[in-house]
């Protein structure tokens, strides 16, 4: 049985070994209380502190630097979507759905995670916009967009913007044809094209979808650029590096919109796995052994995908309240649901990054081959274009164990993570030991209820 997964390439029915699904649980319950009951509060805080100071970086410089690689961004972004449209119609043959789906949403997830807020730098549109203002004569007055951008308005346009996202990539018919991802690809750089150029960089921080997501992604990240002692707009800034996840402890907290964007993400991903699991394609009476293509479950799956999102957003906000009750916080519930949002990234990393694991390790091969002959004209830029693709890997025990102990590892150290985050969070705002342990049980039972349904969607049978 073959089912197309994300940018294409055979699937295979994954079954996680039942054993390492209950030891990953087991551990996480036992690690979870440990933390919770045992670690102090403060001391995590402490910690954050601890940061190694790299270097101090000249904003004002970088400033006039940062237009360069945002215009070879821009240069690559077009030259992908001229790739979807006049290179060849294959998904495993065209650099566009690799690139897209694997390359970027995937593997560039990945270097957030370890470098850094790096698509602030990367991205298509701060470039022009850049240019626009070294345009305007020397003695002229800093150059400001047209529009300010409305203060109500919050990440509510990224939040769209994701949902947009996540129901291409997991409901829509042909996420991976070339022709139709380059409309899109090429419809979305221009919306912001012109958005950016609108409202400015204020934009880019708070409605573009992709610059919100990566930007939450790079807390867990170890490198950390924060603002120097100087003041003004031209002060410089300390590269440092602290230990992963401990830089969401200085993070200022979402707003509503923000939590709203964590929780979507979440939801997204899970139902990513959720939908090719034989017990979703049960529930819909479908025989996951003949897969009937996603046009036929297009309705059930839009369904599926909100449903799973007010589920996730109620049991949220459901287990914040009780616990601000149990630990008797003062805060009101939505200021303390932006506050612990933060604790939820971590699992948002750990989880997308083991999903997408096995697709990455074979779809970045294919894009390294297609990226030889982008235009389909018989060249062979790279040296690629017969890249011998590696898949037997996929049914090798040994190594597939291997992957499997990996994404299991990942999903427990993320919760651990979260785990200590949200303990730490807590402690800033309740004073007693005995509240503190409290205060944190419903927060941390939901933690723990979805590492358990992350584990459960690794061991379940699956397609793709």
């Amino acid at each position: 049985m073959t089912v197309p997964a994300h940018a294409g390439g055979t699937a295979f029915i994954q079954l996680l070994p039942t054993q390492l699904y209950a030891v990953g649980a087991a551990a996480t319950v036992a690690v979870s209380f440990v933390l919770t009951a045992a670690v102090p509060g403060r001391l995590i805080a402490r910690l954050a502190a601890l940061r190694v100071r790299v270097a101090t970086v000249d904003v004002s410089r970088l400033d006039r630097l940062v237009a360069i690689p945002s215009l070879a961004s821009l240069a690559v972004v077009v030259a992908l979507v001229v790739a979807g449209i006049t290179g060849r119609r294959d998904p495993l043959d065209n650099p566009l759905p690799l690139f897209v789906w694997t390359v970027w949403w995937i593997g560039f997830t990945y270097l957030h995670a370890g470098l850094g807020d790096l698509w602030s730098v990367l991205n298509p549109w701060i470039g022009p916009w850049r240019l626009l203002a070294r345009a305007r004569p020397a003695a002229a007055a800093p150059h400001r967009p047209p529009l300010r951008y409305p203060a109500a308005a919050g990440a509510w346009p990224a939040v769209a913007g994701l949902a947009l996202f996540a129901w291409f990539e997991l409901i829509h018919p042909a996420p991976t044809d070339p022709a139709i991802l380059a409309g899109v690809a090429g419809a979305y750089l221009v919306t912001h094209l012109v958005a950016v150029g609108l409202f400015g960089p204020e934009w880019l921080a708070r409605a573009e979808t992709f610059s919100v997501f990566f930007r939450m992604i790079a807390g867990v990240a170890p490198v950390v650029l924060r603002p120097g002692a100087a003041r003004g707009p031209g002060r410089p800034r300390t590269l440092e590096v602290t230990a992963p996840t401990l830089a969401l402890l200085t993070a200022p907290a979402p707003s509503a919109s923000g939590v709203v964007f964590v929780l979507l993400v979440l939801a997204a991903v899970s139902f990513d796995g959720l939908s090719r699991t034989f017990a979703w394609l049960g529930l819909l009476g479908v025989n996951p052994l003949v897969y009937p293509g996603r046009t036929t479950l297009m309705v059930p799956n839009t369904l599926g995908l909100a449903g799973l999102f007010v589920l996730f957003g109620l049991a949220y906000v459901a287990a914040v309240a009780l616990g601000a009750r149990l630990g008797r916080m003062r805060q009101p519930v939505g200021e303390l649901a932006r506050t612990f949002a933060l604790a939820l990234v971590p699992i948002v990393c750990g989880y997308h990054f083991a999903h997408y694991l096995p697709v990455f390790l074979v779809d970045v091969q294919w894009a390294v081959r297609a990226a030889s002959d982008p235009f389909a004209r018989g060249w062979d830029l790279l040296g690629t274009r017969d890249l011998h693709v590696v898949t037997s890997f996929l049914s090798d025990a040994e190594r597939v164990y291997a992957i499997w102990h990996a994404q299991v590892g990942l999903i427990v150290t993320a919760h651990v993570a979260g785990v200590l985050v949200a303990h730490a969070l807590a402690a800033r705002l309740q004073g007693g030991a005995r509240a503190l342990v409290l205060g944190q049980l419903p927060l941390l039972a939901l933690m723990i209820g979805y590492t358990t349904f992350g584990l459960w969607l690794l061991s379940t049978p699956a397609v793709g």
